[in-house]
């Protein structure tokens, strides 16, 4: 497999998979959802990624994103997202991974008002992360989830977007809740992608289906990569092994860089 491929993850169930990711020689994307960062074992977290490095396999890491909003104006949840984004890059820096995703934390069908009053805190919000991302070399990305448009990620990625600060682009969630058409969406964001989530769905639910088995066209998006020459990092979002293995059969059918 690609080193730029990675499998999602539960972080509590890390360890309990170590000896699977290890003889398929598959990276983790270790994603803190069902438990929270505060319950986990870092140690035996740190321990299990380092005998992953040692067969040269490396790791993702997905932020909680339950009660996140770096762009809320509430100082309670302001104090919720700082306290998170803390712990994640704690637990990156542990793990050594080459990225973190975060979900934005905008509210579902969002008026412009609204996403424009989460864009001015989130621009005041993410600075000091972006450096400490940094100092411990790795990147934060940004998830697209229930946006409509691209329209506020252009603005946040024009004032922020570096090396270190970049876009995780969620293909399922595009297909679910996106009006903006796949090519459109990476000829203004493009540039700015750092990582990508692949599962697939009917264009009605998050289903997590594994790749092939619902309506996204995986061939439109693996052309637009090569047209934008970009070769990110990406993560097969299946929440069941069974589904994981479909999806890592089918994968190589779109493109012939995995």
């Amino acid at each position: 497999m690609s080193e730029k491929l990675f499998v999602h993850t539960p972080a509590h169930l890390l360890s309990s998979r170590l000896n699977f990711l290890l003889n398929r020689n598959l990276q983790p994307e270790v994603a803190c959802q069902e438990v929270s960062i505060e319950q986990l074992d870092f140690g035996e977290i740190k321990e299990a990624s380092a005998q992953l490095r040692e067969k040269q396999l490396n790791t993702t890491l997905h932020a909680p994103f339950s009660g996140f909003n770096p762009g809320s104006s509430k100082k309670r949840l302001q104090k919720t997202a700082h306290s998170l984004v803390q712990q994640s890059l704690q637990l990156a820096k542990v793990i050594q991974a080459r990225c973190i995703v975060f979900h934005p934390g905008i509210p579902y069908q969002s008026k412009e008002k609204v996403q424009q009053s989460w864009l001015e805190h989130a621009l005041a919000f993410w600075p000091e992360y972006i450096e400490q991302a940094r100092e411990i070399g790795t990147i934060i990305t940004m998830e697209n989830i229930y946006e409509s448009t691209s329209a506020v990620y252009q603005q946040l990625f024009a004032s922020l977007g570096s090396d270190t600060f970049g876009h995780c682009f969620d293909v399922g969630h595009w297909n679910i809740f996106c009006d903006e058409a796949l090519e459109d969406w990476f000829d203004r964001l493009g540039r700015h992608v750092k990582h990508l989530h692949l599962h697939d769905n009917f264009g009605e639910s998050d289903q997590h289906l594994p790749v092939g088995a619902g309506n996204i066209d995986f061939s439109a998006l693996f052309s637009l990569l090569a047209k934008h020459k970009l070769n990110p990092t990406m993560t097969l979002e299946a929440h069941s092994l069974g589904d994981l293995e479909i999806s890592l059969q089918q994968l190589p059918t779109y493109t012939t860089s995995i």
